[in-house]
């Protein structure tokens, strides 16, 4: 009898045992999870905003003297349609597309005639900064981003990119005279919108052949 009883404690000691060892303690600070992020690279970002997100979202931009007319119509609607910001303000940017040919060249533009509506567009090919070329193709969201950091920094990287990919290889060859194509974006405010002077950063820029 006792000894059935001992075995049997045994038996049960011997169970507990094996839960005891089987069953891992934590602490709960140590049971708080770390979110580990892998590190934002904004340069590959904005290479692939530029030279793949942009070329296939061309068919989204809005021809720039289709905007002077809807700008000149109802502004209030023309911001609606077509503007972009990831703040709410007066102030937008605007995806635009156009040709134009090539009446003047500095350090800092090329002036073009813009061919439907007769506007001189200046390009910048200078100073290329701000989150015009960020936020104009409504493409990129804040809501993208963990953090407002990787955000202004994917912004610095694109002009970077503007710089090196689209502006350096254009200004090699353009010349007065030539015919450019350009996909941009203007940054416009609605309470000032100085028409008689845009100013776009270019996101593509093609010289046509006569």
């Amino acid at each position: 009898m006792w000894q059935k009883r001992i075995k049997y404690l045994a038996a049960i000691l011997f169970l507990g045992l094996l839960l005891y060892n089987s069953v891992y303690f934590k602490k709960i600070s140590e049971m708080q999870v770390t979110k580990v992020e892998a590190a934002f690279d904004a340069t590959a970002y904005s290479k692939a905003y530029l030279l793949e997100k942009i070329p296939n979202a061309k068919h989204k931009s809005v021809l720039l003297s289709d905007l002077i007319l809807a700008l000149d119509t109802d502004s209030n609607k023309a911001f609606k349609n077509f503007g972009h910001s990831q703040n709410q303000g007066d102030t937008k940017c605007f995806f635009v597309k156009g040709e134009g040919v090539v009446t003047g060249i500095d350090e800092e533009f090329v002036t073009l005639k813009e061919t439907s509506s007769a506007t001189e567009v200046k390009v910048a090919i200078q100073y290329i900064f701000g989150n015009t070329a960020r936020d104009c193709s409504g493409i990129i969201s804040i809501d993208d981003f963990s953090n407002t950091m990787d955000l202004n920094n994917a912004s610095e990287a694109i002009n970077k990119c503007i710089k090196t990919d689209i502006v350096a290889p254009f200004s090699a060859k353009v010349k007065k005279g030539a015919i450019v194509f350009f996909v941009g974006g203007i940054e416009l405010n609605q309470y000032d919108l100085k028409k008689d002077n845009f100013e776009i950063v270019p996101l593509g820029l093609e010289i046509k052949s006569k």
